[in-house]
């Protein structure tokens, strides 16, 4: 019977070792971006949107691409911003950033986390932004 609480112990004190490790190689998941507005742009096929990203500390959004240009004002905490082919950029709450249509990036929050407000243009009907494998 002791033989058994031993045992038990043993692969519980593992099992909770061990979270802290595995949790430490995956980031925590962005919020999706609430949209506030969304405008024709007259005289064109596109629209123009706004919405707001909030980020747990240290969170990511994965690696992806917008299909239209990118305008993003960071509100609190810090981004850092990965576009493939250029040094990695951190911006802080009071600075902006843009992105070019079909960048692919990632951003990542800080350890304080990270609150934008974004606009950009898009195709009314298509998504956004789009998942790009590595």
């Amino acid at each position: 019977m002791l033989k058994t609480y031993l045992s038990i112990s043993i692969l519980l004190a593992g099992i909770v070792s061990m979270h802290p490790v595995m949790a430490a190689g995956t980031a925590a998941a962005a919020k999706e971006t609430q949209v506030l507005q969304r405008i024709r742009v007259q005289g064109t096929d596109r629209e123009m949107g706004m919405g707001i990203a909030e980020f747990p500390p240290n969170a990511e959004k994965p690696r992806h691409k917008a299909i239209g240009p990118e305008i993003v004002y960071v509100l609190e905490g810090e981004i850092t911003v990965l576009v493939d082919g250029m040094p990695a950029k951190v911006v802080h709450a009071g600075e902006s950033y843009q992105l070019a249509a079909k960048d692919i990036h990632v951003t990542k929050s800080g350890p304080a986390g990270a609150k934008t407000i974004a606009s950009w243009v898009t195709v009314p009907g298509r998504q956004f932004n789009v998942f790009v494998p590595k």
